[in-house]
């Protein structure tokens, strides 16, 4: 066959679903407790088999994967004054669910909003689908360093956070946001086992190869939707293994359902005979602004072990926006580790830093350029790390206890709030516009939220050895007191700008898609098509709290409604 040639395929599905992420985890978990034996599914993965990224998997080489351009990709994203933004999303089975540690759903008042149904509904909803992760009581195991933190977090002498409270949590141990609360801690089930293996994510819901029913191709990215009088027929995917083109077909009466994310919208958009302004619109992102590095006291260091990288708490707090009585709610993320451990990680993070944005703006473009200017900040930082534990070597024997006695064990954290102004994906190059720090809100958010945990993230630790503060601080103008918050934001603002990898909107509810109100069957269907929907994190705003479990939910509900009334042979 010559190459860029489609060929046909001979088989003919029941349903075909495009990604396998958090939304399509969520989506054929319930569709497949309620649909015969003899159905037939395809599920088209743009990225790479989850069993053959095994790094990802495991919870000592998951950060590895944000410096790598293998299953990690970049958004074509930037800001409408043309500031590169560092925004990216995980391509692989498990989508960034096979990544993300974090664990709580968004209120129910707010699903009940955004997407339909009251709050009675989602309550149940959310306990549903956590038993079906049986995650284990994370105040039974909770991890000692992840004590010591709550230890300072409500111990400040201002604004403390309230302690995390286990009658918060739904059945299957994963908390949800408590709208009604200023400053609270929330503590989150961890995905791991004892030997760091991700044994429960959404990925493992499905019988991926051993379901009969269920068809995936890896490294199959679809390019278009063939629609005929509103009805999708089949698509057109390039076959990245075979590098070729094929077309897949849909049985009469079949359903096409969208789970992969910033791509749902963008194949909505391609799609001719869709006329709907409100595609693509609608998108945000969390902004994410890496926040000082301490050093743990060594009276702490038998708290932290090899499974504290992330520690499984974080902080969630209302935060004053600057104009009259609105909030927002900001949210801190923690991780802690030995020095060397967590390279890979801060290098990552620490990627925005780089300098020339016409740099960060190609790399969309030239992935190579990514891994280049990450290992680059890596080396520097390896360098920095030899330096310090020369030192520390040094002290250590003179202190009479030995070259190499002890480790230099750090404690890090993000700072992640919405941002005020939405954004939207454009017509051409596929890129994206986001409205990062266009409005006064930003500002005042991110200054308020740091001034406000400064004195809290120190009690954590001491400020660095003098050599590791000043490279940080001349890189990156990290703020270690609330005199410099203010030029640490207004840098970032212009200089630096790096997402959480959490786009949402582009297919929302009500405006691109139906709620299913008045038919259950019609749930997530594309307004003017007969039988496609959407079933991910593009269908609904930006949750104001890690999007892991919201996607889950958006797919578990469209799945409820288009399969529960069906009975399995």
């Amino acid at each position: 066959m010559l190459e860029g040639q489609i060929s046909p395929s001979t088989t003919m599905y029941d349903l075909i679903v495009v990604g396998s992420g958090n939304g399509a985890c969520g989506f054929l978990s319930e569709c497949l407790d309620n649909v015969p034996d003899d159905y037939r599914i395809l599920v088209l993965e743009e990225g790479q088999d989850y069993y053959k990224t095994s790094a990802v998997t495991h919870e000592n080489g998951w950060s590895k994967t944000y410096s790598s351009g293998g299953i990690f990709r970049l958004h074509n994203a930037r800001t409408r004054d043309n500031r590169a933004i560092i925004s990216g999303r995980a391509v692989t089975m498990g989508g960034g669910g096979s990544i993300n540690y974090t664990m709580i759903h968004e209120s129910s008042d707010w699903l009940a909003k955004h997407i339909g149904k009251d709050a009675a509904y989602w309550e149940k909803a959310k306990t549903d689908f956590s038993r079906k992760l049986d995650r284990p009581d994370p105040f039974e195991k909770k991890k000692d360093f992840t004590s010591f933190i709550t230890s300072k977090a409500i111990s400040q002498e201002e604004l403390p956070f309230n302690e995390p409270n286990a009658a918060d949590n739904f059945a299957g141990n994963i908390p949800s946001l408590n709208e009604r609360v200023e400053k609270q801690l929330y503590i989150f089930p961890t995905q791991f086992d004892q030997f760091g293996m991700r044994t429960n994510s959404g990925v493992s819901l499905i019988d991926w190869h051993r379901d009969k029913r269920i068809e995936i191709k890896c490294r199959n990215k679809v390019e278009k939707l063939n629609i005929s009088n509103g009805t999708c027929n089949s698509v057109d995917v390039f076959d990245a293994e075979k590098n070729c083109k094929e077309t897949y077909s849909i049985k009469s009466g079949g359903r096409f359902v969208l789970c992969c994310g910033s791509a749902s919208p963008r194949l909505l958009m391609r799609s001719k005979e869709l006329t709907n302004e409100h595609i693509g619109k609608y998108v945000r992102d969390h902004i994410c602004m890496p926040l000082g590095i301490y050093v743990v006291a060594e009276d702490q260091h038998k708290l932290i072990g090899p499974m504290n990288n992330y520690e499984s708490i974080f902080a969630m707090a209302k935060t004053k926006t600057g104009e009259g009585d609105e909030t927002e709610f900001v949210s801190i993320d923690f991780f802690s580790g030995e020095l060397d451990r967590l390279i890979f990680l801060v290098s990552s993070l620490y990627l925005a830093y780089a300098p020339f944005n016409f740099l960060k703006r190609l790399m969309s473009t030239f992935p190579l350029l990514f891994t280049i200017l990450s290992n680059a900040i890596r080396v520097t930082l390896v360098v920095l790390v030899f330096l310090l534990n020369v030192l520390q070597g040094v002290k250590d024997v003179l202190t009479l206890r030995g070259w190499g006695a002890t480790k230099i064990k750090i404690t890090t954290s993000l700072l992640k709030f919405n941002t005020s102004y939405d954004g939207q994906y454009e017509d051409c190059k596929d890129a994206i516009t986001l409205g990062f720090f266009e409005d006064k809100k930003d500002f005042f958010i991110a200054e308020e939220a740091i001034k406000k945990n400064i004195s809290f993230l120190e009690s954590l630790g001491a400020k660095p050895f003098f050599l590791l503060r000043w490279a940080l601080q001349f890189l990156t103008k990290i703020p270690y007191k609330e005199t410099e918050v203010k030029k640490f934001v207004r840098n970032f603002s212009k200089n630096t700008l790096l997402s959480e990898q959490h786009l949402a909107g582009g297919c929302l509810f009500g405006k691109v898609i139906d709620k299913g109100e008045e038919d259950a069957s019609a749930a997530g269907r594309v307004f003017g098509t007969k039988n496609i929907h959407v079933a991910d994190l593009s269908t609904v705003p930006l949750p104001r709290v890690s999007t892991q479990m919201t996607a889950y939910m958006i797919g578990h509900h469209v799945g409820k409604q288009l399969f529960s009334s069906k009975k399995r042979d």
